[in-house]
């Protein structure tokens, strides 16, 4: 953090080259800057100008990255917008938010990077049956900065919020292995516990889902501190509470509404799909039967855990969906879920990536019924919706079916979006009725 007493660094944006900036997008690239950013430790805060002196904002500085500036405050009233008291404030803001959407008391993203105005800040809070886990992921060089006060920040931030936990009933994860890092100049490091709960095993653990039905949680057996992303999706449940509202009253195939629903769910992770539907159907009195799909074994694990606490039979297949699925047989499930991981994580991936969303469309439109339903989802931001859907139409020719779509989502209200910054918005996810 600067000091007071030590000279603010200023940096200015070329003439012309700030009206997108104007408009509200938090970023300044490298060739939008008068001189070449350098002689800054990367994540220091600096002032940025227009070509004329006048202030713009202030924010974080990195001159190893492309985008060499990212705003945290356009108020030039704020020296030190990463004062502890700053950022406290900044998460009891984000709090506000996810409880007023719904998010009170089950487990969300509390901070979600330049949405939340904490540019590469990434902070889940996951709700146990006693206690609580923050789970802190810092993808800037800026947000990396910060991670030495991370105890001061979350205390600060729990003594302002209604119902918090005790300190002692509160864990902490750091989660930086993740690739985007290096675009930082910063290093992938292994995930690490910084602070444990007393006889918690944090590698596998219960975690409060807020239920798409608005009934009572769901408990979600995760690890929390190896596991994917986090630990767990959060960003899909929009999606499922969409999925679960156009597909609940399906009688699939023509059959009667007591039949057995069976769900392929692809790239299930811990079976949060199947398990949420599952509870849906349920609460009808249907009988549901699930196939789950996924590269990993021990996820495949906690999905049986998850999903046959919905009262579903739960059966597995670990491998790849774009090479093992061909021992599935032809159009024998009703609902086919397609979630998979971003198949596109850079520019030179987008064209082999595209041909990869094609070919897992077309599985899952031979595998689904005639008269069932698809869900098909993409999280790579570098994907246009209009691409995405385009290769699910050529899918659809393939295997010489009809869908109608009826529904389509993006990432849940605790990822928030902001219309100016459509970096920020990057799930897709459609929802097809295949006609009988």
């Amino acid at each position: 953090m600067q000091s007071k007493a030590e000279a603010e660094v200023v940096w200015r944006v070329r003439r012309g080259m700030d009206r997108r900036f104007r408009s509200g997008h938090p970023w300044v690239y490298s060739n939008e800057l008068m001189e070449s950013p350098k002689g800054v430790e990367p994540g220091a805060v600096v002032q940025l100008q227009d070509a004329s002196g006048g202030f713009l904002a202030r924010g974080f500085g990195n001159s190893n990255s492309l985008i060499s500036f990212r705003a945290l405050t356009r108020d030039p009233q704020v020296l030190e917008p990463v004062s502890t008291e700053n950022l406290v404030d900044a998460l009891v803001r984000s709090h506000g938010l996810r409880v007023q959407a719904g998010f009170g008391g089950v487990s969300h993203r509390l901070c979600y990077g330049e949405s939340d105005g904490l540019p590469g800040w990434v902070i889940d809070r996951y709700f146990l049956r006693s206690g609580q886990v923050f789970v802190i992921q810092a993808h800037t060089a800026g947000a990396d900065g910060l991670l030495v006060r991370w105890e001061e920040i979350l205390k600060g931030f729990l003594a302002r919020v209604k119902n918090a936990p005790h300190w002692d009933g509160v864990a902490v994860v750091l989660r930086n292995d993740v690739g985007v890092r290096v675009r930082e100049g910063l290093q992938d490091e292994e995930p690490r516990v910084l602070k444990a709960i007393s006889g918690l095993n944090l590698k596998s653990v219960e975690i409060a889902v807020r239920s798409v039905q608005d009934a009572d949680p769901l408990w979600f057996r995760v690890d929390l501190e190896g596991g994917q992303k986090t630990g767990f999706f959060l960003d899909q449940f929009s999606n499922i509470q969409i999925a679960a509202n156009a597909f609940k009253s399906f009688e699939f195939a023509g059959g009667s509404s007591n039949r057995v629903v069976k769900i392929l769910d692809l790239c299930c992770y811990v079976g949060q799909w199947s398990a949420q539907l599952a509870a849906v159907f349920a609460a009808q009195g249907r009988k549901v039967e699930v196939v789950a799909v996924d590269a990993s074994a021990r996820a495949l694990e906690f999905a049986k855990v998850n999903v046959e606490a919905q009262g579903a039979q739960f059966e597995s297949l670990c491998g790849n969906v774009l090479k093992d699925l061909v021992s599935l047989p032809d159009q024998g499930f009703d609902l086919v879920i397609s979630d998979p991981p971003a198949l596109i994580k850079a520019r030179k991936d987008i064209s082999v990536g595209t041909r990869a969303y094609l070919q897992l469309a077309t599985q899952v439109f031979r595998l689904v019924r005639r008269g069932g339903g698809v869900v098909c989802c993409s999280c790579s931001a570098l994907l246009e919706e209009e691409s995405f859907i385009e290769a699910q139409a050529k899918a659809i020719q393939r295997n010489s079916v009809k869908v109608q779509w009826i529904a389509r989502g993006s990432q849940s209200p605790d990822h928030p979006v902001l219309a100016e910054f459509p970096e920020g918005r990057y799930l897709k996810g459609w929802m097809g009725a295949v006609a009988p």
